[in-house]
């Protein structure tokens, strides 16, 4: 007896076909939908980056008690933030006696005497302004009246430049006595020489905050006095988690975490953009998708 011997059949030309038309149409699925995935990863990867980033220094304010926070650095010529620090706020600085230089008014110059290199040993050239004692920027107060004067620029090492001026002089060009009564606030320090980079494609859009429209008040930035572009933007964190960054108002401050695409570089909401929002009442940064109605902060409230 043989056993039956069974034919193998084949593929024919039309199972061929189909096989290779669902190849074709699955291809090009994946061409039109794996880079916006790709993005979307990406994006999703850089707010949880800086959504971390803001929890440490919340931790650090906390741990410290004293203000910490995070300095994001504006790319010259655009408002979008690829690098950012830690913040540190040092204690008040005093030491020796001060005078007014001006024997006349605007009395708006101030020297010290027996006080310390108010540049910490350091030149007067720009680079270096990180490291001194006294920046501008800090507030100077004067026989504990709690009105606080800018510092512009320091002049020299042992004197500096005050907005507004004092309606006095002090000292001997005012035929009286230098006093020790005064202090200087200063306003926070970048921790260290390394920044934190966001993940490799991606930035904080600054811009969204003006021309989408949303509840908001313009963001507390930094300008350069001189050339006004915008320099960095300070998230500041008192010991009980409450955002206390100077001039901040608003119950919310937006960060509108993006993946640029070069093609449309104004199309904000291109991928899958993340609106990182940090609660100024308790310092809570939640991360939200923007809503493509008039108002993308909807989902944030």
């Amino acid at each position: 007896m043989h056993a039956s011997r069974q034919s193998r059949g084949g593929f024919t030309l039309i199972e061929l076909l189909v096989v290779i038309a669902l190849m074709a149409i699955l291809a090009a699925l994946t061409i039109r939908f794996m880079p916006n995935a790709a993005s979307s990863a990406r994006e999703a990867r850089a707010g949880t980056v800086l959504q971390g980033w803001l929890s440490i220094a919340k931790q650090r304010a906390l741990r410290d008690q004293a203000p910490r926070g995070v300095r994001l650095w504006i790319l010259a010529g655009t408002m979008q933030v690829v690098e950012c620090q830690y913040l540190e706020t040092p204690d008040d600085f005093t030491g020796g006696q001060i005078y007014t230089m001006n024997n006349a008014a605007p009395y708006d110059t101030i020297a010290f005497s027996g006080a310390s290199d108010l540049l910490n040993g350091y030149t007067t050239a720009a680079s270096d302004q990180q490291y001194w004692l006294v920046q501008p920027g800090d507030y100077l107060e004067v026989m504990g009246t709690g009105l606080m004067r800018r510092i512009t620029t320091p002049v020299v090492g042992s004197a500096i430049k005050i907005t507004p001026p004092l309606p006095y002089g002090i000292g001997p060009v005012s035929g009286g006595t230098m006093t020790s009564n005064y202090r200087i606030v200063r306003a926070p320090r970048a921790v260290g020489d390394e920044t934190l980079k966001m993940p490799e494609g991606t930035v904080i859009e600054l811009a969204t905050n003006g021309p989408i429209n949303g509840p908001l008040n313009p963001l507390p930035i930094t300008y350069d006095p001189i050339t006004g572009l915008p320099v960095y933007l300070d998230i500041l964190f008192a010991p009980t988690g409450t955002v206390i960054t100077r001039s901040m108002t608003s119950a919310n401050l937006h960060l509108w975490v993006r993946a640029p695409d070069l093609t449309v570089p104004n199309d904000f909401y291109k991928g899958n953009p993340t609106i990182i929002s940090i609660f100024t009442r308790t310092g809570f940064a939640g991360a939200y998708d923007p809503s493509t109605s008039a108002n993308p902060y909807l989902n944030v409230y």
